[in-house]
């Protein structure tokens, strides 16, 4: 079976992340009222999910700054339409106690105000570029995941609560710790990360070509989703456990420090410079992808030294496990058959893909009450589940492993594993097809789901 290469622990859309069980929505209870001045809005979960992806900087969504961010996930009940006028991300200790340690703020009143910006996304979709003073209008249960680029203070004992500010009032949620992932749901495999030699002169420390400086060469094969977008590579020195030794590192943009890393795929040059914008990404890739890596070398290439690659894409972000250069026992290689699933649609079109296989869709997806709405028997059997359908109830089933969902057509409450979940868009049918909110029932199954402008990925891609 695969094993997935040790994704990102030290810090996306979506890796990695737990997926959101939609079974727990009725264990987390909302805050108390003694925390609640008067507003509709409830939390029904907030939790810290992982420190993996480069999104946003201090100030700005559009700018990545070499740091990566802390990403939450905030789940509330917004009632039956509630302005949410700006979000704070506090740090605490473990029985909520303000430490001072960072702040986070989606507005603020005056330019002298303290607190970096915190982003708050909403199915892929950014709410605001930077401090805005309104996020808008909410109405019943909806999904939020918080970004906020750390400041040296996302790391483990670290406690974090939320305050959101409505039209209505102001609600508290509970503290979260922070969690350091141990798992990504980006859909990439690294198949081979390995060192090559140190005889090539190919790159110099800003720009690709020739500079009479033998380079460390690196090849690195990765299997990718269909039309995976990769962000941003980084090769670094660390020891033998992968920790970061300091003795230099190389990257595709200047969202930090460092010298130019040199990629190839084949005869094309994938880097002939630094990406001059930070959110300008490497490329687009699907399949079997095979680079060649090449670092400038200021003298700690060498044997002995261990190396770690990352890849960052827009699903997340995953890092290899550390090699040593000259030592060609240490090279990581794995061809076992791949044990995640990826589910690829797009809205209002009737094409979708299984793996890379291209199906025909009954009905195209679309979106209902700013939730996406899907075919449930595609969706099931993509899932691997078993669906059943009730007529006389008009109740549908979805049966996978220890996960059951049951919805029934236009009613929002449904039910995973016995337990109550109160949808914000119920089932319906439409020309005779049941359609389902595809978000609540991937989620519900373990796997991620992601937004882009149209297209939907889901995945299961998470280490096992």
């Amino acid at each position: 079976m695969y094993k997935p290469m040790k994704m990102i622990r030290t810090g996306v859309l979506s890796a990695a992340a737990v997926a959101l069980l939609a079974g727990s929505l009725a264990v987390h209870a909302p805050v108390s009222a003694a925390e609640i001045a008067a507003s509709p809005v409830k939390v029904q979960e907030f939790r810290f999910l992982d420190k993996e992806s480069d999104r946003i900087s201090l100030d700005k969504t559009s700018e990545p700054d070499g740091t990566r961010d802390g990403h939450l996930s905030l789940l509330i009940d917004a009632g039956d339409g509630t302005e949410i006028r700006f979000i704070t991300l506090k740090t605490a200790d473990s029985s909520g106690a303000d430490v001072n340690h960072g702040l986070w703020k989606t507005f603020k009143a005056q330019p002298g105000d303290i607190g970096h910006l915190l982003a708050v996304v909403r199915d892929g979709k950014i709410l605001n570029p930077t401090f805005q003073q309104t996020l808008g209008t909410f109405q019943g249960i909806t999904q939020l995941e918080l970004y906020a680029s750390d400041n040296n203070s996302m790391k483990p004992g670290e406690y974090y609560y939320v305050e959101i500010e409505t039209s209505k009032g102001t609600v508290k949620s509970a503290v979260t710790p922070f969690h350091d992932s141990e798992s990504s749901y980006a859909p990439v495999a690294i198949r081979e990360f390995s060192w090559v030699d140190l005889d090539q002169d190919k790159t110099g420390i800003a720009f690709f070509g020739e500079d009479g400086t033998p380079d460390g060469h690196f090849r690195l094969k990765l299997n990718l989703a269909p039309k995976t977008e990769v962000l941003a590579m980084i090769l670094r020195p660390t020891d033998k456990d992968g920790k970061e030794a300091y003795q230099g590192i190389w990257r595709t943009n200047r969202a930090g420090v460092g010298w130019l890393l040199g990629i190839t795929k084949g005869d094309t040059v994938i880097t002939p410079e630094f990406k001059k914008d930070v959110k300008e990404p490497l490329g687009t890739f699907s399949g079997n992808v095979t680079f060649d890596l090449y670092a400038n070398n200021n003298k700690s290439i060498k044997n002995g030294q261990h190396y770690t690659v990352e890849i960052e894409t827009t699903y997340g972000t995953v890092i290899s496990k550390p090699i040593e250069f000259g030592n060609a026992a240490s090279n990581y290689k794995d061809d076992s058959a791949l044990d995640f699933r990826t589910i690829a649609l797009k809205l209002d079109s009737t094409v979708a893909a299984v793996d890379e296989v291209e199906q025909t869709l009954e009905v195209a997806p679309f979106t209902l009450d700013g939730r996406t709405m899907v075919p449930i028997r595609f969706i099931g059997e993509a899932l691997g589940a078993k669906v059943d359908w009730n007529a006389a109830e008009r109740r549908v089933t979805l049966a996978k492993e220890d996960v059951k969902i049951e919805l029934v057509i236009d009613e929002k409450n449904a039910h995973v594993n016995g337990e109550t979940a109160v949808l914000d868009t119920p089932a319906v049918i439409r020309d005779g097809i049941t359609l389902v909110p595809v978000r609540f029932v991937s989620e519900s199954m373990k796997m991620k789901v992601f937004f882009d402008n149209g297209e939907i990925l889901i995945t299961d891609a998470k280490e096992q």
